[in-house]
């Protein structure tokens, strides 16, 4: 199981009403930071999988958010059009130059 919380007060508070039973054993890895040292009794192999399960559900969308696509994003100006492209412009084909 993966939860999400934060520190209050040196305590890790769980989001969404998240309870865990008294005395369950927890392991807690902070979000954004790498492992400095490893974690005595996991191996290196379990240690990297803990990390790559954080990093997919610090990426999810918390329970109760609503959907958002790149369509939500505002359009953002770059300024007017200098020039209109023409076929001189088109860099595909000297960067797949040489590629069969």
């Amino acid at each position: 199981m993966i939860a999400r919380g934060r520190v209050h007060n040196g305590v890790v508070l769980l989001d969404d009403g998240v309870r865990l039973p008294e005395g369950q054993e927890v392991a807690v890895l902070a979000l954004g930071e790498a492992l400095e040292r490893p974690v005595p009794g996991l191996s290196e192999q379990e240690q990297r999988r803990l990390v790559g399960e954080a990093a997919r559900a610090s990426t999810l969308p918390s329970e109760g958010s609503q959907p958002h696509s790149i369509l939500d994003i505002p359009p953002v100006s770059l300024g007017p059009v200098l020039r209109p492209p023409t076929a001189d412009d088109d860099l595909l084909e000297e960067m797949l130059e040489g590629r069969s």
